[in-house]
């Protein structure tokens, strides 16, 4: 035991710096979410290559609810296809053609916090850029926040900074979605005025107004709709259509067209 002190006293200084720097790192951590998102959803390459292969192994016990959701997936693009040759003379404009997909598997997933973010395994290698909208089987997951050259942190629709330009199916052709941190299966349907008839079970979609995301892309259901008598808009809970407890792959959508926008509005500014 004397030993023991004599040692530490003798390294003292030594100690005391190490203890102060890692007092100094928790809290640069826990203050900033940007040093967070790097620390904890890995923007760092060693710490996501540990992830990538302990997703890895989670998702190889997950291989048949993987399967399944390819399959529906497969599905859905089949009739897609079969529907658009069945109608060649009716081409319109679809936004959705405006994008190309990059294909990506989640390494981490937070789901049960309040600002949650998704680490997939693509990075600016891959074509990723910041602020490119994220998908999975047609469905809306989030937006890509920081980006290294194999990795990306996605800011999940489950963050209570996100908000997603959308629209009420053949009702409400602008609004907003975001969600209020506490229940990871339903976001608030902001900004929808009174005079509009809702109900439940009406259909949520992205608007494409961001260029972030395509037209069309799935966000939700209403699942509430209430409106108090002095209130000017409503206050709707919508029902996601994303299991984020569930997904394991997603795209991330490059928008073809929105250099070409942002270099016009920067020419306006």
């Amino acid at each position: 035991m004397k030993s023991l002190f004599i040692f530490l006293y003798r390294f003292r200084a030594f100690i005391t710096l190490i203890l102060l720097e890692s007092v100094c790192a928790f809290l640069i951590i826990q203050n900033s979410q940007y040093h967070r998102a790097l620390f904890f959803n890995s923007s760092n390459s060693v710490i996501a290559s540990i992830l990538d292969v302990s997703t890895s192994a989670v998702q190889f016990v997950q291989l048949r609810n993987i399967n399944e959701t390819l399959s529906a997936e497969n599905a859905r693009l089949k009739n897609d296809l079969e529907s658009f040759i069945a109608t060649p003379d009716t081409l319109k404009y679809d936004s959705a053609r405006h994008f190309n997909y990059i294909n990506a598997r989640i390494v981490n997933n937070s789901v049960d916090l309040r600002n949650n973010l998704i680490t997939i395994n693509v990075g600016s290698e891959n074509g990723v850029a910041k602020d490119m909208g994220v998908v999975s089987n047609g469905k809306i997951v989030g937006k890509t926040r920081y980006v290294s050259d194999n990795f990306t942190v996605v800011t999940s629709v489950l963050h209570t900074e996100s908000m997603i330009p959308a629209t009420v199916k053949g009702k409400v052709n602008v609004c907003t979605v975001q969600w209020d941190g506490t229940d990871p299966y339903v976001v608030d349907l902001l900004f929808v005025p009174r005079h509009y008839e809702l109900e439940e079970g009406d259909t949520i979609i992205t608007s494409g107004y961001s260029g972030i995301f395509p037209e069309n892309v799935l966000i939700g259901h209403i699942s509430s709709v209430i409106l108090s008598d002095d209130a000017p808009f409503y206050d709707i809970k919508v029902k996601l259509a994303t299991d984020f407890y569930k997904i394991a792959f997603v795209e991330v959508a490059e928008s073809v067209d929105r250099p070409q926008i942002d270099s016009l509005q920067n020419m306006v500014q």
